[in-house]
């Protein structure tokens, strides 16, 4: 069980990073059990996922009921917050970087609570008080800031090049279109 202090820690190092500020680190540990309870992100973070996902809902039409979508979108959350650190095992082994895996899935994990608060900010602001082109820019605006967040810590943590922070972002957004297309087949 993760603790209200561990959390506080987590969350902190992930806002550091978030403004770039590599000593973000040092508020994860590279060991299995803080990898293990990063992944309390998950249940952290899925009430704001889950109006996100209403929210998006509301614009398009279904034609599967809302049980059928409530438990897709479960599934394909779960496998979401799985399948990304189960391939950068094997992509952290090929690199030389395994050493540095358990910190940066940690980081990775909490990164999503400021992700996710950056996203349904953007998201209400769009929809409650913006139009057309704006809400657009904002969208963008805030797709492009994450994936640099991202980039960022992919670079910090693993300690890469530049390039190969973007293709770990990359790969991380591929895995999430994936995970979405199949997800949202069904709708």
């Amino acid at each position: 069980m993760v603790t209200g202090a561990e959390v506080t820690r987590a969350v902190y190092g992930a806002w550091r990073l978030a403004l770039l500020d590599r000593r973000g680190l040092d508020f994860f540990d590279g060991t299995v059990e803080a990898y293990w309870k990063s992944f309390y992100a998950a249940a952290i973070v899925a009430p704001a996922y889950a109006l996100l996902l209403v929210l998006r809902l509301s614009e398009v039409g279904t034609r599967t009921g809302p049980v059928a979508i409530a438990a897709f979108e479960i599934l394909a959350y779960i496998i979401g917050w799985v399948a990304f650190p189960l391939v950068m095992i094997y992509v952290c082994d090929r690199i030389g970087r395994f050493d540095r895996y358990l910190r940066y899935i940690a980081a990775h994990n909490w990164s999503n609570v400021i992700q996710i608060a950056v996203f349904l900010l953007a998201t209400v602001l769009a929809k409650g008080f913006l139009g057309g082109a704006a809400a657009v820019f904002l969208g963008l605006a805030a797709t492009v800031a994450i994936l640099f967040y991202q980039w960022f810590i992919a670079r910090a943590a693993l300690e890469v090049s530049g390039a190969g922070a973007a293709a770990i972002v990359g790969l991380d957004l591929l895995i999430s279109i994936l995970i979405n297309l199949v997800s949202n087949r069904y709708f």
